[in-house]
């Protein structure tokens, strides 16, 4: 496993790589709030296949990719990141993955630039119609609430106490 800093729109990204430079690129997109460490296993495991494997932190998540602005982390630039680190990784159409909020990263990316995804895989992530639906027709909403609180300053790590959690090592919600 290869440990990278990633230079991308002014910002430094922490990414993990493994496989042959010449395999097929996958990258993958870790949730909250896990970094790239959630993806060492399936990074080694498709490597071992011949892929060639990116899994990056994703912005607020890499020391030197934290901008202070609340705008700075909107979907636009999140998935202008991702095309930016594969195209730096030699990546111009590539594999998908995403787990939790990379999910809805990967959602965003294939339906923005779908012409650069080769495939789509969403764990535990509905496509954006599909949550659109359940939040109006079923218990959804009630169960997706809690996002809310993320907008609150201090709250994950003051009431929560899931600030320690972000560099959780494995891709499961249980993990910690």
């Amino acid at each position: 496993m290869e440990r990278l800093r990633l230079r991308a729109r002014g910002l430094v990204f922490d990414a993990l790589a493994a496989g042959p430079p010449t395999g097929e690129p996958v990258v993958l997109l870790h949730g909250f709030p896990q970094t790239a460490a959630c993806w060492i296993q399936v990074a080694e495991t498709l490597a071992a296949a011949g892929y060639r494997v990116l899994a990056p932190d994703q912005r607020g998540y890499s020391p030197g990719a934290r901008p202070a602005a609340v705008r700075a982390y909107r979907m636009p630039e999140l998935v202008a990141d991702v095309l930016v680190l594969a195209e730096a990784a030699g990546a111009a159409r590539f594999h998908l993955v995403g787990h939790d909020w990379g999910g809805a990263v990967v959602w965003a990316l294939a339906g923005q630039h779908p012409e650069q995804v080769a495939t789509l895989t969403s764990v535990s992530t509905p496509h954006p119609r599909a949550l659109a639906a359940a939040l109006l027709t079923s218990g959804q909403l009630l169960r997706s609430a809690y996002i809310g609180f993320f907008r609150i300053p201090g709250c994950l790590s003051s009431c929560w106490g899931l600030a320690d959690r972000a560099g959780s090592d494995s891709c499961s919600p249980a993990a910690g």
